[in-house]
């Protein structure tokens, strides 16, 4: 997705936008203003071996060891209580956060004091480095001299600036917002039937879900009715299909925008449909660059499409499947270019299908950056565009519909692959297996009334 397109989702969906901004800001704010604000002041004490040290040098080695201990001992609850018991009456009620940190490279010890009171946050820090100082340097056999190198002065800008987060909410907020408006726009799109129906004035056939075994032969859902909700959709579409076409055999082409979307799948199961209801249909795999109807259908990529120019007519080409009126025309090992064999191949074969009163299903490559497309739905007599409901653009469907419209193709209308099933409603359920039972309890009684 461009930055055009990220442009154009967030002013679509600018409510969701606001609303997510808005919240980031009002929490940012509320972080900055409710924390009191808290205060820090420093001293820094140097450890440095004594005068009388007879090796200075291993001297300095045993400070370096001992300097982590003296900031240890900085924050022992003991020396906390008697600096507290150094400062003046009106602090010592004031709570205080006192930390220490060694630097034994620099052989230095930072004493820290935090509170919301700048003035105790210094009272506290130079009493905690008295005491320190009054018990590193007790006695004259130590093996370090401490000493100050200046008192805490009084510490005049929080440590949690309050502009510095405000200005980080609105940072994070902007970001949200434009996430959050991306997210809502892909979150409609899994839904948007009548938004495409709307915007693009083309109507939505069909509306499948993810099916159960994606890319599977369609008898595991048509004869096995494992699949509700995918079955349901493929009969709806072969209703309208043949609400269209009423009575015709016609050619109808499969494509899509872009690969990936499930042409295929949706094509093999279309041709399956339309094949329930005792029309002769078959399907042609005219995707020669990424053939996948023989898979799907567990039959051999040759022959087909591409042996047309050596073979004596159509019923040559074509395999059957596990319905008696579905056959289908694998690709083929194409020795030519994809568009060639659509040129010179691919019309004679339409030709030779419709004079044997066939309906013909047609899968063909993406529109997108594939020369052959152009002309295969030249010569078809409708062509049904699959969209991937979870990852379709706008953009992108109308560059392909123009595409497909600048060529000639009666484009009539799209189906939705990949559908949320629960936003699909819920199933009008029929149970093929209770049917069947019904239908042996009626010849039961039918029998027994004959008699």
């Amino acid at each position: 997705m461009n930055l055009r397109q990220v442009i154009r989702t967030v002013r679509a969906h600018w409510v969701v936008a606001v609303v997510t901004f808005l919240v980031c800001v009002l929490i940012g704010g509320a972080y900055a203003v409710l924390p009191a604000k808290k205060y820090e002041a420093k001293v820094v004490l140097l450890a440095q071996p004594p005068t009388s040290a007879s090796q200075p040098g291993q001297d300095v080695g045993a400070i370096q060891i001992e300097i982590p201990q003296i900031a240890v001992e900085a924050e022992n609850v003991t020396i906390q209580a008697e600096a507290r018991a150094q400062v003046p009456a009106r602090f010592q009620s004031v709570p205080v956060t006192i930390t220490a940190v060694a630097d034994p490279s620099s052989n230095t010890v930072s004493i820290n004091a935090s509170s919301t009171d700048p003035a105790a946050a210094q009272a506290y820090a130079n009493a905690t480095a008295a005491r320190v100082l009054k018990v590193a340097n007790h006695g004259g056999g130590s093996l370090l001299v401490l000493s100050e190198l200046g008192g805490a002065e009084l510490p005049t800008t929080p440590t949690n600036p309050r502009a510095t987060v405000a200005l980080a909410s609105i940072a994070f907020g902007l970001l949200a917002a434009v996430f959050a408006a991306l997210a809502a726009g892909t979150l409609r799109r899994l839904v948007a039937a009548d938004e495409i129906s709307d915007r693009l004035g083309i109507p939505v056939l069909g509306e499948v879900p993810a099916l159960a075994r994606a890319g599977a032969d369609p008898a595991d859902m048509f004869q096995s009715s494992g699949d509700e909700r995918g079955l349901e959709a493929f009969q709806q579409l072969r209703s309208r299909l043949h609400v269209m076409f009423h009575e015709a055999h016609p050619v109808i082409a499969f494509t899509s925008c872009d690969p990936r979307e499930g042409k295929s799948t949706v094509a093999a199961h279309a041709a399956w449909a339309l094949a329930t209801s005792g029309q002769f249909v078959v399907a042609v795999d005219a995707d020669l660059r990424q053939p996948r109807l023989h898979d799907i259908f567990g039959i051999e990529l040759s022959p087909g499409v591409s042996d047309i120019p050596v073979a004596t007519g159509p019923t040559e080409l074509m395999a059957p499947t596990g319905n008696r009126y579905l056959e289908v025309i694998p690709a083929g090992v194409p020795t030519r270019h994809p568009a060639d064999i659509a040129v010179a191949d691919v019309p004679r074969l339409l030709r030779a299908l419709g004079e044997s009163d066939r309906m013909v299903v047609l899968d063909c490559p993406p529109v997108m950056g594939v020369a052959e497309t152009t002309i295969l739905v030249t010569k078809v007599d409708a062509v049904i565009l699959v969209v991937d409901a979870r990852k379709f653009t706008f953009e992108t469907l109308e560059q392909g519909l123009a595409h497909l419209r600048a060529s000639g193709a009666n484009v009539v209308g799209i189906v939705l692959n990949r559908v949320r099933w629960r936003r699909m409603g819920p199933v009008y359920g029929y149970d093929g297996t209770s049917q069947t039972q019904a239908t042996d309890s009626l010849m039961v009684k039918l029998r027994r009334n004959a008699r």
